[in-house]
C-alpha cells in the first residue's frame, strides 16, 4: 500500500522551486529543487510526474496568490482611476510583500513550459477583476492598446518603481504614488 502524499512536503517542493526559479529561471534543476526542498529527487517525480507539471504547479500556486492579492477589497463600485489605483497598490503590496513568488511568476510567465491550459485557468481567476478595470478604462485607453499598458508597460513599470522602493525605502510612499501618477497620467488620451 503506498503512503499518503505529505502536503509539508508538496509545499516544501513549491516552496524551492519558486526560490530557485526565482534566482536561476526555469533552467533550476530537478535535483536543485529537491535539495533545497530537503527531498530526495524522486519524491519530487512522485508530487510531480514531470518538471513541466511541476512548474505549470508553481505558476498555478503563484497566479492564485496573486489573484487574491488583487481581489481584497476589490472595489466594485470606484471609477477607472479608484480600480487601477487599488490593483496598483496591490500589486506593490504583493510585490513587495513576495518578492521571490513575484521574481518566479515572471520567469513563468515567459515560459514556453507553461502550458495553455495552465494559462487560461489561471486567466480566470483575473477574470471578473480584469473585466471590470478593462470597461472602466476603456474611456481613457485605445481599446486595441489596453492589453499592452496593462501587460506590459503596467507591468514594467511596477517593477521599476518596487526597485526604486527597496533602494529608497524612506520615500516608499512617495515613489509607489509617483509610479502609479506616470501610469495614469501617461494612458490618458
Amino acid at each position: 500500500m503506498a503512503r499518503p502524499l505529505s502536503e509539508q512536503k508538496h509545499d516544501a517542493i513549491l516552496d524551492a522551486a519558486a526560490t530557485l526559479v526565482a534566482a536561476q529561471g526555469i533552467g533550476a534543476s530537478t535535483a536543485q529543487i529537491a535539495r533545497a526542498a530537503k527531498v530526495a529527487e524522486g519524491t519530487v517525480f512522485t508530487y510531480f510526474p514531470t518538471k513541466d507539471a511541476l512548474l505549470n504547479a508553481l505558476f498555478v500556486r503563484l497566479e492564485t496568490r496573486l489573484s487574491m492579492a488583487l481581489g481584497t477589497h476589490f472595489p466594485t463600485d470606484a471609477d477607472g482611476h479608484g480600480l487601477l489605483q487599488h490593483a496598483w497598490n496591490a500589486l506593490i503590496a504583493w510585490g513587495s510583500t513576495y518578492p521571490v513568488d513575484r521574481m518566479a511568476l515572471r520567469q513563468l510567465k515567459v515560459s514556453e513550459r507553461i502550458s495553455e491550459q495552465t494559462r487560461a485557468e489561471c486567466a480566470g481567476l483575473f477574470g471578473s477583476m480584469l473585466q471590470r478595470l478593462e470597461a472602466s478604462l476603456a474611456g481613457h485607453i485605445d481599446a486595441d492598446r489596453l492589453p499592452f499598458y496593462l501587460g506590459r508597460v503596467l507591468i514594467n513599470l511596477l517593477e521599476t518603481t518596487l526597485e526604486a522602493m527597496a533602494a529608497e525605502p524612506e520615500r516608499r510612499q512617495a515613489l509607489q504614488q509617483a509610479g502609479f501618477d506616470l501610469f495614469w497620467k501617461g494612458i490618458q488620451r
